[in-house]
């Protein structure tokens, strides 16, 4: 997991993310362990990879405002055959330990521990899975396109409540679930439309937006969301 420094505090031991996968996490090392038919290996790699990446998702949503956004590449896959089942330790050393070691109750431990019980909440609902890596993608990208990517967590959410059969979503469902207006969503939905169909004009007007409010606003759609399920 990178960056290096946002990492420095993180660790925790087997945190179920789904049934058969569980993380351990050491400073900026990600494991995600699994045992289950070697035939299913190629599966099970996509699906580690598809669970660290919600994780960091769920870490940016858990973290959000002040909270440094992470990111994880896949380093090495270890398959193992024609062995006796026995558990696995997944270890990490580095000098850094010595001078700086981990802290079992700081923050950020309680923080991804957090950002796992989440990814374990949405597993079942896929927008709303999507609705995490669209928050992710609004905080890493800086420009005009981070707009766009609050509004399509509000769209998502919108999904998640039902389609409509012009492919849309189904805002007054959605409304009237979370309890909100049309009016409330207005400032995520103009920046969206604006974003999306980018000018010369349009770019003043997103310079001159609120984005910090667009902000709040998708992340409380996403926390409305969760209290319903």
């Amino acid at each position: 997991m990178g960056p290096w420094e946002g990492c420095l505090n993180l660790n925790f031991d087997q945190e179920e993310l789904a049934p058969g996968f569980q993380v351990v996490c050491t400073r900026d090392q990600l494991s995600v362990l699994w045992s289950g038919d070697p035939q299913q290996n190629e599966t099970a790699r996509a699906t580690a990879y598809t669970l660290a990446r919600a994780l960091v998702h769920a870490d940016a949503f858990v973290s959000y405002p002040s909270g440094i956004v992470l990111d994880v590449e896949p380093v090495t896959w270890l398959e193992v055959r024609e062995h006796v089942p026995k558990g696995v330790v997944s270890g990490y050393m580095h000098r850094t330990l010595a001078n700086a070691p981990l802290d079992p109750n700081h923050p950020d431990k309680a923080r991804l521990r957090s950002a796992a019980a989440l990814v374990r909440q949405v597993r079942p609902f896929p927008a709303l899975q999507l609705a995490l890596g669209d928050f992710y993608t609004a905080r890493r990208e800086f420009g005009p396109y981070s707009p766009f990517y609050t509004f399509r967590v509000l769209e998502d959410v919108g999904f998640h409540f039902g389609v409509t059969n012009q492919d849309k979503p189904d805002w007054n469902t959605m409304n009237s679930k979370l309890g909100t207006t049309e009016a409330k969503w207005k400032p995520l939905t103009s920046a969206g439309t604006a974003a999306r169909h980018l000018s010369v004009q349009k770019l003043s007007t997103l310079h001159a937006i609120n984005v910090q409010e667009l902000f709040d606003l998708a992340r409380e759609s996403v926390e409305l969301a969760l209290k319903t399920l």
